[in-house]
């Protein structure tokens, strides 16, 4: 037998058992018995109506409205026949699980009575396909996602409607109400399962009857955020939108509960301040947040309302201790680096070190993205520490792995100064360390790094490479000797990037921090193999500055 064939095997057989445990909870699921556990009274209004804090995109509206949708690599169009949107859907695309959290209720609302006739069509035909259950529709997840926008934009859906309408739809969100607080320990991953929690609680609260999977929705909270956050309130992921999403979703909580005449549980207004501080944590100088470890730039209105629910007097810090960012920040610049650990089952992305830099409203230095919404492939790129402002191994992989961390600051009158160490395991018992020292003055015109590896092989040295990427929206030019790059950022500002490396090369990158395709952008690449190896032979020492230029 061969090692594709033994592999298959392997695959299929373990394939097996999942395949049997979703037939059992698919006849489960549709068996009067379950239907009859899901079933209960019906209300007749919602009770509380959460402020959808995220902005809605009228472009997006006008383009669904017409009967087209698309998210990454996945595109739709029913034309008129709005109602063939959910069959045309892969169950297992991005794309499925966007229509199916119902977040495009909120795009529709900005064409206000334009859109309530699409709203109503899409509403109807998902009723008719899965009104009483469905084994991808009815997922604990987008169960929870949808409930919470059903509530947000009920208006959209009922204002005007009759009986027999408002009946339909409120009876089946109470029913999805009472299943998911019998299925969210069944969310895919530990985020989802907080999530779900948090939507179980919203939904509760805003529907009259179900106070009961309201309370148990907000132990299931409880209990995961115990495990999930940090003690600064930062999420396990240090996924900066998965933060802000969190963040949010406790806030909703909060005043649904509070709406409903009762005091909000101490652990959650608890939470809820210290998620919230830490998801402003992110936030840059344009609004939006700064890109790591999955995250996206994101939305501006809701992080500024995820900073109004923090409360005025309680500035984010400069050190998340326990989530592993530090912030240097001077007159108009930002500097945003990551100094936890990405070795062993930290997380996919592979960003330990990696800085976000910025001017005023002009990002400069950033990671790329995340490509979770652009397939498999995509996806890993982007998790590679070659996709974010850091040093990488080229062709040495096999031989050096990226291990330990160690930081420190120090501000002063003149300036703000980070160092981060991290420990080089090759296969000789020599130690190796890599340094980065970062220094930012105090008008935040000069930036400097100094990146020092010590114990490693000439080899080694020559496969190690830096790596700048910069935002679509900078122009860079190399100059005639390679010496140095002259940027050129949207708000105008000029800026020279230059290095003691006897060549810079620019190479072209690519940028998913934004929503929308990916964008094509350029990033300043450093190779170790460029240096003297006379010079690498005790070790490389690579410095490089970045400073504003006057009068551009």
């Amino acid at each position: 037998m061969n090692a594709t064939s033994k592999s298959a095997r392997q695959t299929a057989s373990a394939k097996r058992p999942r395949d049997m445990l979703a037939r059992m909870r698919k006849a489960w699921g549709e068996s009067p018995f379950y239907q009859a556990q899901i079933k209960g009274p019906a209300p007749d209004r919602l009770l509380y109506q959460p402020v959808d804090p995220y902005a809605p995109d009228r472009d997006i509206a006008e383009t669904l409205a017409k009967g087209r949708i698309a998210l990454g690599d996945e595109a739709v169009d029913c034309g008129d026949a709005l109602e063939k949107l959910w069959d045309l859907a892969e169950p297992d695309g991005a794309l499925f699980a966007y229509i199916q959290e119902f977040s495009w209720l909120r795009h529709l609302s900005a064409l206000g009575e334009d859109g309530k006739a699409p709203a109503r069509a899409l509403m109807a035909a998902w009723l008719d396909r899965y009104e009483r259950w469905s084994a991808e529709a009815w997922e604990p997840y987008y169960v929870s996602e949808r409930l919470v926008q059903l509530c947000a934009h009920h208006p959209l859906l009922l204002a005007g409607g009759d009986a027999l309408w408002r009946s339909r739809v409120l009876a089946c969100m109470a029913r999805q109400t009472r299943h998911l607080a019998r299925t969210t320990h069944r969310a895919a991953s530990g985020f989802d399962r907080l999530m779900t929690a948090l939507g179980l609680g919203v939904a509760g609260y805003s529907l009259p009857g179900c106070e009961g999977p309201a309370e148990r929705g907000l132990e299931m909270a409880r209990r995961e955020m115990r495990i999930q956050l940090r003690p600064d309130g930062g999420h396990v992921s240090r996924n900066p939108s998965r933060q802000l999403k969190l963040a949010l979703r406790l806030q909703t909580l909060a005043k649904a509960i509070e709406a409903r005449g009762y005091p909000a549980p101490g652990f959650l207004r608890h939470m809820v301040h210290r998620a919230s501080v830490m998801a402003a944590f992110f936030r840059c100088g344009d609004g939006g947040l700064a890109v790591f470890n999955g995250g996206y730039e994101d939305d501006a209105k809701a992080i500024i309302a995820v900073q109004t629910g923090a409360g005025p007097d309680h500035a984010p810090p400069d050190f998340a201790r326990h989530s592993g960012y530090h912030k240097l920040a001077a007159a108009r610049a930002l500097l945003i680096v990551d100094t936890a650990s990405d070795a062993g089952g930290a997380g996919p992305y592979k960003s330990a070190g990696s800085i976000h830099f910025s001017s005023g409203r002009s990002r400069i230095f950033v990671n790329c993205g995340n490509g979770a919404h652009r397939g498999g492939p995509w996806r890993k790129a982007l998790e590679q520490r070659s996709a974010h402002s850091v040093l990488s191994f080229e062709e040495v992989k096999g031989r050096v792995t990226l291990a330990d961390i160690a930081h420190r600051r120090a501000e002063e009158a003149a300036g703000q100064l980070l160092e981060f160490e991290r420990e080089i395991i090759t296969d000789r018992p020599e130690k190796a360390v890599f340094t980065r020292r970062l220094y930012l003055s105090a008008g935040g015109a000069d930036l400097r790094g100094e990146e020092v590896l010590t114990g490693l092989e000439t080899e080694e040295l020559a496969g190690a490479v830096w790596r700048f990427h910069l935002h679509p929206g900078v122009k860079a030019s190399l100059a005639r000797d390679r010496k140095s790059v002259i940027l050129l950022l949207p708000n105008k500002e000029g800026w020279r990037f230059k290095s003691n490396c006897p060549e810079i090369a620019l190479e072209r990158s690519i940028y998913c921090g934004a929503p929308g395709a990916p964008a094509a952008s350029e990033q300043i690449v450093i190779h170790g193999a460029r240096f003297e190896s006379a010079e690498a032979e005790t070790g490389l020492r690579m410095k490089w500055a970045l400073k504003r230029l006057e009068g551009v």
